[in-house]
């Protein structure tokens, strides 16, 4: 997995060695959270974390849940509108 991200110009957080920063022109574009054979991703814009399914999906097999609601036994919340 790492060596995918890496290609993607993804770097690994500093503080969790399971999070992977993608930033272009010194904005976070996309967000990875990586445990075991878990995978949350989140970002501003919708079309870039569409791609990076996509990219992924050549690489891995992969099952998308949709939505994020649970990870690591954590209940996800969403306020969209802020």
């Amino acid at each position: 997995m790492y060596e995918v991200l890496s290609k993607l110009s993804f770097i690994c957080a500093f503080a969790d060695d399971c999070l992977y920063i993608k930033c272009e022109n010194r904005k976070i574009t996309l967000l990875v959270l990586v445990y075991v054979d878990n995978i949350a991703v989140a970002g501003p814009d919708g079309y870039q974390i569409i791609s990076f399914k996509n990219t992924l999906s050549k690489n891995f097999e992969i099952t998308d849940l949709g939505e994020l609601k649970f990870m690591l036994s954590i209940l996800v919340t969403h306020d969209q509108a802020n």
